[in-house]
């Protein structure tokens, strides 16, 4: 059995298992304090997508579907990272 299956898999699961309670508080936030409510989305989209980066690439670890593997390289990994950008350069201007 390969190990980066195994550990993309637990990676994946516990990422996305965080992510959810975290999209959750993120919608529950009143409008009004903007900038709480943009942190709070940002950082949990990059979350998800991040947790998705580690689905795929577990998925591409089967022959059968190695395209995830190329699908979370070129699309889903400089996503995440656009998400982790944006979320920076708005805690540089509103945060602190």
């Amino acid at each position: 059995m390969d190990y980066s299956l195994l550990l993309n898999a637990f990676d994946a699961a516990i990422i996305l298992g965080i992510s959810v309670p975290a999209v959750f508080m993120a919608s529950k936030i009143p409008k009004q304090p903007l900038p709480l409510r943009t942190f709070s989305l940002l950082l949990s989209s990059f979350l998800v997508v991040h947790g998705l980066y580690h689905l795929a690439e577990a998925l591409g670890t089967f022959d059968s579907l190695s395209i995830f593997s190329s699908i979370s390289d070129v699309i889903v990994e400089p996503a995440g990272w656009v998400l982790l950008f944006a979320f920076m350069v708005y805690y540089a201007r509103r945060g602190g």
